[in-house]
């Protein structure tokens, strides 16, 4: 491997202008296709296969919608805290009149209408309690009445009192019969004498004749009474309308029954959604929801302004008007802001160790072309591939990181060979052919560690681990053919003016003067096997360096047992963005769980009607108000089989809140026993499916650790030829990761420092974070255990004993380690102040990982290991040794055969 490296660093520092050519091509033809097929990206993580993308699957299916159809909030405030006026009320519903005729706009809630119609059901359902109480009512007294005849009939009073009643009649009508006979003989009388008879007489005799004709058809019924009570029809008769009118109570009540079961069906429904509200308690703020056709990543631009301008114009009626991400019209877009931080503090770093701004600039200038090659390769697949705006974001904080470290070995080799007055052209192919080794090791470590991210089985893990990778791949691909070329083309001014006259006055000194530069030779070989400064302290008690190493990083990983992971909400967004200003809005008025609302769907038993349907709708609903941490409930639909009933489930906390975590596993867990059978439960919603990612990342983290390990360890077995080199470096590692964990989780998760680092609200880890720290981080630490260890492995292959040959790669590849560790550290670090958090998060993650794997492992644990071990520091089974390949990555046999 080191001589094939050897003849390319050769050919390019003769060939320097074919490779820049060929590197302009390579560079010219990933711009044209970033520029011909780049696509968005979107700020949405999915894992296919999590509970609740499967709910929202089956969702989908049962109730006929678009579950991923986009949504957006505008959250209107009056500027002066009041109510809001009539006036503005109208301006509201006119500005969700006009958004609502937007294209991709499906429809606009206005939250006064809708409060109205709430109201209007609330006057509705009670004129039809008042109704079906008169109903009630008068039911009960037509059943008092035919109570009250059954029991007369029962014990005869009914049959008693008919007969005083046509004995009375009868009296009556006797009494008048003698009336009429007394006024029927005067008028006898009159017409016997023949005397005329009057006005007043003849009227007196047609009431008579009428009186006669009334009194003969009231003796006739009297007498039908007196028959029908005589042979029983009359008590048949009462007791049939006792029955009949039973009958249509009877016939009545189902009605009332259902009218009342309505009722009280919607009470219920009402009382639990009391809670939920688009209108704040003192009527000064609302929420106008936005729902669209579409995914919110395909709702284009122009439509989002135009929906944002529907609501403009309320500003006019004193209305302040905020909107979330997805309104504001927000793109993931890449940020030049933490790499121009970490290319600042590279170039401070490098030209205090390097001392020219040539030699400074160039790792830079490499790592630049590395990462601008591989970033618009990364996203001229993002029209193809679904990419997260994390996505090249991480892709150009490792290519700069490891672009910049890479191309400074070789560099750092290079300047040293010249310092021993070796060919220019020669210099640099054996520069490439030793540390070139390192290079390409170091980053086959840290490639493979990235595209291990496609065995766990997520795919926006997997897009991000391959974009890294692809990065990395780059940077190497620069460091051993572009870099060498540069060099060449840069030829002695890599090498400041006063160097060279030191290294010139060295030269001469050695060539006049043999015994001289014998005497320099041995000096200079007793100055590299000697410990001085840190490594001296860290050698004169190795036990005790490498417990206080381990109790160190220990007590920072404390933290570690108390990590949790989610994924950010606007809560965690910088305080300018749309996202945290909405987020904070809807805390204020409307309480934090409204950020976090949860779709909640009951599985109804096989066969539910739709009555019972609407039964179980009050019935679940309640069980699930009655679930801790709830806030309120709101029904919100039926599928048409009767089969699922559909919740919205506002939770008392955030989003982010362990309760709501609580809230979506109990709910889950859940199972409710009904007269019809067992309903069950299933989960979905953004808060759920964040909640699911999360979880199904910490699953997955375990298995990842132990495939990069398993990987890597083989790969170190192979550039060592030793199993303990390979065990403490992949040991050391593990205390490194939990110390950056333990770090990230007190400053994002606890709040410690939290002001320092720009967290606007501690919350959870970021959910993928872990994983992406570990395959990065192991990948780095394997570097800086190639480059330091492979110089004591270089110095053992010269004759050194196990002890000295720690010391004598310790101070040979120290002082590039350093800042190679340095530089990394800033470029991530740079990324903490770059605005978006979960870039921050990353960003101390690694930067923190990186400056406790280099300076508290590399630097300190294992130097003082290997002391230690001494020559079993290298012992490697015999059978093994016979079958691996002499790699000679650390180029020793290369420098024999060029010296």
């Amino acid at each position: 491997m080191s001589k094939f490296l050897y003849r390319l660093g050769y050919f390019a520092a003769r060939k320097a202008w074919t490779i820049v050519a060929l590197w302009a091509v390579i560079i010219a033809l990933l711009a044209g296709s970033f520029s011909a097929f780049r696509g968005e990206m979107t700020n949405q993580i999915t894992i296919p296969g999590t509970e609740a993308q499967q709910v929202q699957e089956t969702l989908s299916e049962k109730f006929d919608t678009n579950t991923t159809a986009g949504f957006g909030q505008a959250i209107l405030e009056t500027e002066n805290g009041s109510a809001f006026t009539e006036d503005q009320k109208k301006a509201v519903a006119d500005a969700v009149s006009r958004a609502e005729g937007v294209d991709q706009v499906d429809s606009v809630t206005d939250p006064f209408a809708t409060a109205a119609k709430i109201a209007d059901g609330k006057k509705q359902l009670e004129d039809g309690k008042t109704k079906v109480a008169d109903g009630e009512k008068q039911m009960a007294d037509a059943k008092k009445q035919l109570d009250d005849t059954q029991k007369k009939i029962d014990d005869g009073s009914l049959e008693s009192e008919a007969r005083a009643k046509i004995e009375a009649g009868q009296a009556d009508i006797d009494s008048n019969r003698q009336k009429l006979e007394g006024g029927q003989q005067q008028l006898q009388m009159a017409e016997t004498l023949h005397l005329p008879l009057t006005p007043d007489m003849q009227e007196q005799k047609k009431q008579l004749e009428e009186g006669q004709k009334k009194l003969e058809e009231g003796q006739k019924e009297l007498d039908a009474q007196k028959a029908k009570l005589e042979d029983g029809s009359l008590i048949k008769d009462a007791q049939k309308q006792v029955d009949d009118g039973r009958t249509e109570l009877e016939k009545k009540r189902p009605e009332l029954d259902a009218a009342k079961k309505e009722l009280d069906r919607n009470q219920a429904l009402l009382d639990m959604t009391s809670d939920a509200a688009s209108i704040s308690e003192n009527g000064s703020a609302a929420i106008a929801t936005v729902s669209f056709t579409d995914d919110i990543m395909a709702v284009s631009p122009e439509h989002l302004a135009n929906t944002r301008d529907a609501f403009s114009s309320l500003e006019d009626h004193g209305v302040k008007v905020l909107y979330d991400t997805n309104l504001s019209g927000q793109r993931p877009e890449m940020g030049m802001t933490g790499e121009m931080i970490g290319i600042a503090l590279a170039l401070i770093i490098l030209f205090v160790m390097l001392g020219t701004l040539i030699a400074a600039g160039l790792p830079i200038l490499m790592a630049v072309i590395g990462v601008a090659g591989a970033m618009m390769g990364t996203l001229a697949l993002s029209g193809v591939v679904d990419m997260t705006s994390t996505t090249p974001a991480l892709g150009s904080m490792l290519g700069l990181a490891v672009g910049i470290d890479y191309t400074l070995f070789i560099l750092n080799r290079h300047r040293n060979n010249l310092a021993q007055g070796m060919d220019m052209k020669k210099s640099i192919a054996l520069a490439t052919g030793t540390s070139g080794g390192a290079v390409l090791f170091a980053g086959t470590t840290v490639i493979i560690a990235l595209l291990a991210l496609n065995v766990v089985g997520i795919p926006f893990l997997s897009v991000m681990g391959n974009a890294a990778a692809f990065a990395v791949f780059m940077a190497v691909a620069v460091a051993v053919t572009l870099s060498p070329a540069i060099l060449s083309l840069v030829g002695r001014r890599i090498i400041s003016k006063k160097r060279w006259a030191d290294i010139d006055r060295r030269s001469a000194l050695h060539t006049d003067d043999a015994e001289t530069a014998e005497a320099a030779h041995v000096a200079a070989t007793e100055k590299e096997e000697r410990p001085t400064g840190w490594l001296k302290a860290i050698l004169a008690k190795p036990v005790v360096t490498i417990i206080a190493v381990v109790l160190a990083l220990g007590a920072v990983a404390l933290p570690v047992s108390d990590m949790r992971l989610g994924l950010p909400t606007g809560a965690s967004q910088k305080e300018d963005t749309p996202a945290h200003q909405t987020y904070e809005a809807i805390s204020e008025n409307f309480g934090e769980g409204q950020n976090g609302t949860i779709i909640a769907a009951a599985n109804l038993p096989d066969g539910t009607t739709e009555d019972q349907a609407k039964d179980l709708q009050v019935e679940v609903g309640q069980k699930l108000l009655e679930q801790n941490d709830v806030k309120a409930v709101i029904p919100a639909l039926i599928s048409k089989d009767n089969s699922t009933l559909l919740y919205q489930i506002t939770p008392d906390a955030g989003p982010s809140e362990v309760s709501t975590e609580n809230l979506v596993s109990n709910i889950r867990d859940l199972k409710l026993d009904t007269d019809d059978g067992e309903v069950t439960f299933g989960v979905t919603g953004q808060t759920a499916m964040n909640i699911d990612i999360s979880e199904n990342l910490a699953k997955v983290l375990p298995i990842y650790i132990a495939i990069v390990i398993g990987l890597s360890l083989l790969v170190l077995i192979l550039v060592f030829r030793s199993i303990w080199v390979p065990l403490t470096a992949t040991l050391g590692f593990l205390f490194s990761l939990a110390a950056a964990f333990g770090a990230t989780t007190a400053v994002f998760q606890w709040g410690w420092a939290a002001s320092l680092f720009g967290v606007t609200t501690p919350g959870p880890i970021l959910s993928f974070l872990p994983i992406i720290a570990v395959g990065v981080l192991f990948g780095l630490a394997m570097d800086y255990q190639l480059f330091l260890v492979s110089s004591m492995r270089e110095a053992y292959s010269h004759g050194r004993n196990g002890k000295k040959s720690v010391v004598v790669g310790y101070n040979h590849s120290a002082r590039v380690v350093v800042a190679a560790a340095l530089i990394m550290a800033g470029v991530f670090i740079g990324f903490v102040f770059a605005g978006d958090p979960m870039m921050a998060s990353i960003g101390f993650a690694l930067s923190a990982g990186v400056l406790f794997d280099a300076f508290v492992i590399r630097m300190t644990l294992i130097p003082a290991l290997m002391y230690l071990l001494g020559d079993r520091a290298w012992w490697l089974p015999k059978w093994l040794d016979k079958i691996l390949p002499d790699l000679d990555v650390e180029g020793t046999q290369l420098e024999r055969e060029k010296h």
